[in-house]
């Protein structure tokens, strides 16, 4: 059974807000006023904590062991970005 968890963010800077998916450096661009969607998919034997860290230069979302992260804006999944 895939679990999905949800966390709504909105970047509130003047500025592009990058995010980071790891375990695999995905990276993704929130730009100003605008509102994500962070969906965390897991299997329910890998359920856990996800973490996430705010280093002032960018966010690192790190999902649950064995499970992977999607961003959406209004319904749309988010495309990676190049990666710095």
């Amino acid at each position: 059974m895939l679990l999905t968890q949800t966390i709504l963010y909105r970047n509130n800077t003047d500025r592009p807000i990058r995010v980071v998916v790891e375990p695999w450096a995905h990276q993704y661009l929130i730009d100003p006023s605008t509102e994500v969607e962070f969906r965390f998919f897991g299997e329910s034997a890998s359920a856990g904590r996800i973490e996430i860290e705010d280093t002032g230069n960018y966010f690192s979302l790190w999902p649950a062991d064995g499970g992977f992260a999607r961003l959406f804006v209004d319904g749309r999944e988010l495309e990676q970005v190049a990666q710095e």
